[in-house]
């Protein structure tokens, strides 16, 4: 663990302050909570949860491929800002679930950035470790976004993209996100649409999903990425290629896809969540208001990006 990376940290528990009683503990000065540093990593969680489970399964085969440091193609940070037309991040930021480490990377490279990534799973915290090899200005924290062990007002600007809708209480996250920004602070936050907008064709195409992930969200991780990848062309040639040829198709899911196999990580990621929520519009929006920030702008892309903003408290006369 970086030294820079400790006066930012606080026990999760009691917010007290943490100091480094070893190389491979951390401890609270007030109610003597420790915690374990692996692999320079503070953990103050565990993989006790389905949701770690799965989606850790997913990251670690990622740093098992020994993905490489350094930057990568735009990912979904870049989607959002692209989307949101948000100004470019700058200072300490904050990535709430920070997965396989895409977006930590290319924050981390950015000259005016230092930036924590948050991650639940072990499997996200080894990816992002691997992303990140050798950026200086790239931390990782085993934690949970309900009980962040990060000091408040700490953070420049945040971001977490399609992680808040797959925790027990995604309110109770955006507002322990909205804690640790300063005021003034933006955070840019996705979560998926629930098609109240789309046609009742759509309505109960989402439906036979949500009942398929009662079966699949009960299958080994393995078993289930193999069935993914052997799905993969099959919505590749429904899905991706309609959508770039017909303005009819113009909304199908999985438009992005690069090739017949490309598609295998989003089925998985979509068929392995325990716990899924969808918002409208309006939803979106009170979903951020509700943790005391100013939504200044919504786009639709996929689901719903939003850029919200701390406020600044007025002076007293």
């Amino acid at each position: 663990m970086r030294p820079s990376l400790l006066p930012h940290l606080r026990c999760p528990t009691c917010g007290h302050t943490l100091s480094a009683t070893s190389a491979d503990q951390l401890r609270c000065t007030g109610g003597g909570h420790a915690f374990p540093i692996r692999a320079g990593v503070p953990r103050f969680t565990t993989d006790a949860t389905p949701t770690a489970k799965y989606f850790g399964y997913m990251w670690a085969r990622q740093a098992q491929e020994g993905k490489p440091p350094g930057r990568v193609v735009p990912y979904h940070l870049h989607a959002m800002q692209e989307a949101l037309e948000a100004p470019p991040l700058e200072g300490l930021v904050l990535d709430g679930g920070c997965g396989e480490g895409l977006d930590l990377a290319n924050v981390a490279l950015e000259p005016r950035c230092e930036v924590i990534g948050v991650e639940l799973s072990s499997g996200g915290v080894a990816a992002s470790l691997a992303r990140t090899r050798g950026l200086a200005r790239a931390h990782v924290v085993q934690g949970n976004l309900f009980h962040l062990p990060i000091a408040s007002a700490t953070f420049d600007a945040a971001y977490s993209y399609g992680v808040v809708h797959h925790t027990p209480d995604p309110d109770r996250a955006v507002r322990e996100i909205a804690r640790t920004l300063k005021p003034g602070a933006p955070l840019l936050l996705y979560v998926y649409e629930d098609f109240a907008d789309r046609s009742p064709a759509w309505r109960a195409a989402l439906e036979v999903a949500n009942l398929a992930r009662l079966v699949t969200t009960h299958l080994p991780p393995a078993l289930l990425m193999a069935i993914c990848r052997l799905l993969s062309p099959v919505v590749y040639m429904l899905c991706t290629l309609p959508s770039r040829r017909f303005r009819w198709a113009a909304r199908f899911p999985y438009r992005h896809g690069t090739g017949p196999w490309s598609m295998a990580g989003d089925l998985y990621d979509r068929l392995s969540a325990p716990i899924e929520k969808r918002y409208s519009r309006a939803g979106a929006v009170a979903l951020a208001e509700s943790a005391g920030l100013r939504v200044e702008r919504v786009a639709q892309r996929r689901g719903w990006m939003g850029l919200a903003r701390k406020p600044v408290a007025r002076a007293t006369p």
